[in-house]
């Protein structure tokens, strides 16, 4: 095992141009006396992890590991942190010095399984060599950041998320080398990179669960294991779907969301290991084994794999299922406090260790669950290739996902209503400066309806699942963007621009650009795939209940051909790309601030970007009819008189005619079937 995680640091080191050095082992070696702690402060140009950070981290291993622990856990923490930062290629320290802390508010993702984006053979999948011929697609685009779906070793059971070794690349995917050639080409073109990292579960597959169905129980320590299976009842909730309620020992009640009931009975998979039984928690499906964060083990274990991606690259990590790493007794096992603890501890090490890497949190919660994932904001000095620079970072996530906005604004696409997402709105609160959602319309996943008032659902579920394919017994929607809006680009190019307009990091799924279809076919042989994997399941085989995953629908191979060909005749390729560069060119429409404007027709969705003098209105027509509508002025706007003016349209450059009324504080326009304006504001505008 020491040996393939040398020749990948040998080519780690190749690849960057920097000398190699010792390597980040398969597993940590359990801490013992020989590691001394680091008592008194350092000058700051001898300090591994700054003391700011330093006094945080203690403060948080001890309310997950105990007092009595800190020291010994700290000083394992610290010699991580020092092979991290020593074997860090300088072309990334230089990154880490010269990016702004908040550098992410600027970019725009796109995401997309190396398999199966820019595929140029037919029912042959793309290794990462085929990636970087896409590398061009991209640029052409004007996308920013690239989001590669799992890619780590896995056995495929969930698309990537069942990981089996979580420092290698898949073989299929052309492995290592191809990766490394990959984001080598993918730097030289001015793209960072974001990777998924999972930390609530690992396959079955991974060393561990195997060692242990070997006979190695103290493995079983690694991840959440009891050796009776506890009562249990199970009943159907409205607002959480399938609820377990496990009784406990003490008689305490924990009751918990079974997340796909479709596929499993229980959160607990029972193992025989030397003819006696044991049960492994699994929050989502029995081949995913939650892993144990209250052994130090696991923590030294990801620490060192969150180190060995920063150093080859990952500017973004996305944290899969972060509010589920805890699983207290009597509780719903859900954003528990040791859980934020747990978070603090990975983005403090990666502070201190990758300043230009920030994380962003995957979790699927309300907005007022979701902000204390961000922490708290604070400044701290480190010094860097011998100069001293001051971070302004969150102390948990930079970036989250707002999930409620993505059902509320198809609401109000379906419904031509502007309504339901200034409902969801109101319930977004302010983040930390320094930090930022994430918007997107779809995604690898479906189109979650759990964050949804009970009317949303039904809209939503009512006119989207005979496009699609439905998803938890009404929980979701999976299905492309393009079947959602009837293949209307006009339709399609306005969604885009509400994504593009919308305050936080925009992400593109791959081919919503181009307006690529529902793949049913790509659900139906996942499905047969999983079946024959289980054919011949032992009795310490996963069992599942069920095959199909609607969410396959929304995934499959999109075209090499079909891509390239779309930047010269698609006009939703061509809507998005101008939006794109529009964005990138005004700073305003990514860091602005926000303002929802008041309209005469609910059909008109309009707010402003404010970013010191520069402001712009934006307005989108949801209906496939004109309109004639009345905009509430920006209380800012400084306009001397009623009269018609001219307003530049960003998208454009054309002058649009406007009717300013400051007496009924007003501006009136007409607007064309789904329009999308993004008017640039002047203080005293032309005539």
């Amino acid at each position: 095992m020491k040996n393939k995680y040398l020749a990948l640091t040998l080519a780690s080191a190749l690849l960057f141009n920097t000398a190699v050095l010792p390597v980040f082992a398969a597993e940590t070696p359990t801490v013992r006396g020989e590691i001394q702690s680091i008592a008194k402060p350092l000058p700051l140009s001898e300090e591994v992890i700054p003391a700011q950070i330093e006094k945080e981290l203690k403060e948080e291993i001890k309310k997950v590991y105990g007092e009595e622990r800190v020291e010994e856990i700290y000083s394992h923490i610290f010699q991580i942190a020092l092979k991290a930062k020593k074997q860090r290629p300088e072309a990334l320290k230089r990154d880490d010095l010269n990016r702004p802390s908040d550098w992410f508010k600027d970019e725009i993702i796109y995401m997309f399984y190396a398999d199966q984006f820019g595929v140029y053979t037919t029912g042959k999948a793309n290794t990462f060599k085929d990636t970087v011929a896409m590398l061009d697609y991209l640029k052409t685009l004007g996308v920013t950041t690239l989001y590669i779906l799992p890619f780590a070793d896995s056995p495929m059971a969930d698309a990537g998320f069942d990981v089996k070794d979580p420092r290698n690349v898949r073989n299929d995917l052309g492995g290592m080398k191809e990766f490394q050639e990959f984001i080598t080409a993918a730097r030289n073109k001015g793209f960072k990179i974001k990777a998924d990292l999972v930390l609530n579960h690992f396959s079955d597959q991974h060393e561990w669960f195997q060692k242990a169905l070997k006979g190695d129980t103290e493995k079983l320590d690694y991840f959440v294991t009891r050796e009776e299976m506890p009562e249990f009842t199970k009943y159907q909730d409205e607002k959480l779907g399938t609820v377990v309620e496990y009784k406990e020992p003490t008689g305490e009640i924990s009751k918990r969301r079974l997340i796909f009931p479709e596929q499993t009975d229980s959160h607990y998979r029972k193992v025989t290991i030397n003819n006696k039984d044991y049960y492994l928690y699994h929050t989502f499906y029995p081949f995913q084994l939650d892993i144990n964060w209250e052994n130090p083990e696991v923590l030294y274990y990801n620490l060192e794999t969150i180190a060995y991606w920063a150093n080859l690259g990952v500017d973004i990590f996305r944290m899969d299922a972060i509010p589920y790493l805890i699983k207290d007794k009597g509780t719903n096992a859900e954003n528990q406090p040791k859980t934020h603890s747990i978070i603090t501890i990975l983005s403090d090490f990666l502070q201190a260790t990758a300043p230009r890497s920030v994380i962003q949190a995957e979790a699927c919660q309300m907005p007022n669950k979701i902000l204390p994932y961000f922490g708290k904001e604070r400044t701290y000095k480190e010094e860097i290739l011998g100069e001293e620079k001051e971070i302004t970072r969150t102390s948990e996530v930079q970036i989250a996902y707002h999930f409620p906005y993505m059902p509320a604004i198809w609401a109000s696409l379906i419904t031509e209503d502007n309504k339901y997402f200034w409902q969801a709105h109101r319930q977004t609160p302010d983040i930390p400066d320094s930090a930022s959602w994430a918007i997107f319309l779809r995604v690898h996943d479906e189109l979650t309806l759990e964050m949804c008032n009970k009317k949303i659902r039904e809209i939503i579920y009512e006119n989207l699942e005979p496009k699609g394919a439905e998803f938890r017994k009404g929980f979701g929607v999976s299905g492309r963007m393009a079947n959602f809006l009837d293949n209307n680009p006009d339709r399609i190019g306005m969604a885009f621009s509400i994504l593009m307009s919308m305050p936080g990091v925009p992400i593109i799924y791959y081919g919503d650009e181009i307006g690529i279809q529902n793949n049913f076919y790509n659900a139906k042989k996942f499905a047969r795939l999983r079946e024959l994997k289980q054919r011949n399941s032992s009795k310490n085989k996963a069992k599942m209940l069920s095959y199909f995953d609607s969410r396959d629908i929304n995934r499959g191979a999109v075209s090499k051909r079909a891509l390239y060909t779309a930047t010269k005749d698609n006009r939703i390729f061509k809507k998005v790309q101008k939006l794109i560069r529009v964005r990138k060119q005004n700073p305003v429409l990514s860091r602005g601030e926000f303002s929802p404007l008041k309209t005469k027709h609910k059909e008109v969705f309009s707010y402003t970007r404010t970013l010191g003098e520069e402001k712009v209105l934006i307005i989108n027509n949801l209906s496939n009819k004109r309109v004639y509508s009345e905009i509430d002025l920006p209380a800012s706007t400084i306009w001397k008189a009623d009269k018609e003016v001219m307003l530049q349209d960003l998208l454009t450059n054309k002058k649009i005619k406007v009717h300013v009324s400051i007496t009924n504080k007003k501006v009136s326009l007409r607007l064309k079937p789904y329009d999308t304006l993004w008017l640039k504001i002047e203080s005293k505008p032309s005539t």
